[in-house]
């Protein structure tokens, strides 16, 4: 017999309904339950014990939900909490804003991105004649030949590789070799750590070591889109990009500096790869290891550095 079928109507004041669990229950000790259920509190009706025939199940089943959904409720907002109080809430902040000077300052930086090397332009040439100087001393320039090879250009002609770049990766190298000559030589002649070696791909060769000039061009590239500086009409909203515009402030020369940090970061992170990999790395390594460097910059100077020296205490120069 289905017990929950069978209903008793009691008539009181407060109008409940309860279902009977047996049909022997006398009609007083019916209404002394129910006097009883009336008067106690919601807690105390959880706790009526099992024997007591007359009980709203339906009131039962209410509370105990209310119950796990409040306790729920309870502990999540106490692991919010504890999260929060460990891990600080992300605020971005403000966008820089610059003086007219400094917009200046980027209107002119991005004036030279807009310019492609022209072969045929005579300050160009003096430019790639400059760079000439500084890579073989006191050989006569040329602007095309075999020596460019030894340089790191994947040709004898230095302006088909600037297609990628503009006439901005030839600026920066220039850059570097009359502000920081050392670095200059150091990056080009391959003179500090153990250098990868053009073993053959059959030999587990991984293509040696990475062309200079070539390199130096990848770089302008890739801070030049990592910067979000390629369009002219808009302000750098990346938070790289805004992190840059922190150093534009202090520093005119921002951008060749973080590509000569950039430059010698890389180079730290190309021997420590060759370390890791047991000696076995190579050109083919070179994108994986541009990577890893655009991550650390990306990463540094979205915490926006007021200038070149704070950048560089925050990148790992370990090696």
């Amino acid at each position: 017999m289905d017990l929950r079928k069978r209903k008793h109507t009691r008539s009181s004041s407060d109008g409940l309904q309860e279902p009977l669990l047996a049909p022997s229950q006398s009609e007083d000790a019916e209404e002394a339950l129910a006097n009883s259920y009336d008067n106690s509190t919601n807690s105390e009706r959880a706790i009526v014990p099992h024997s007591i025939n007359k009980y709203d199940w339906e009131e039962l089943w209410r509370s105990l939900v209310a119950g796990c959904v409040q306790s729920c409720a309870n502990a999540w907002n106490a692991v919010v909490s504890c999260l929060s109080s460990i891990l600080p809430l992300k605020v971005s902040p403000a966008p820089v804003e610059l003086t007219p000077e400094q917009a200046e300052q980027l209107n002119s930086l991005q004036s030279r991105i807009a310019v492609q090397y022209e072969p045929s332009d005579e300050q160009h040439q003096k430019l790639l004649r400059q760079l000439w100087s500084h890579a073989f001393p006191g050989e006569p320039s040329q602007l095309q030949s075999e020596k460019w090879k030894d340089m790191g250009w994947q040709g004898i002609n230095p302006a088909t590789d600037f297609r990628g770049g503009g006439l901005i990766s030839l600026q920066n190298l220039l850059f570097m070799a009359n502000q920081k000559p050392e670095l200059f030589a150091m990056l080009m002649h391959k003179t500090k750590g153990k250098r990868a070696q053009d073993t053959p791909l059959e030999d587990g060769g991984r293509g040696g070591e990475y062309p200079f000039a070539a390199a130096g061009v990848n770089f302008s590239h890739m801070l030049i889109e990592m910067l979000d500086l390629r369009d002219p009409a808009k302000v750098p909203a990346s938070p790289a990009g805004q992190g840059f515009l922190e150093l534009l402030k202090l520093d005119p020369d921002a951008f060749d500096e973080v590509y000569c940090l950039g430059f010698e970061r890389f180079d730290e992170l190309w021997l420590q790869t060759g370390v890791e990999s047991g000696g076995k790395w190579g050109y083919f390594d070179f994108n994986s290891i541009k990577s890893k460097l655009q991550q650390e910059l990306t990463k540094q100077l979205s915490i926006r550095p007021r200038t070149i020296a704070e950048l560089r205490s925050l990148m790992d120069f370990s090696f």
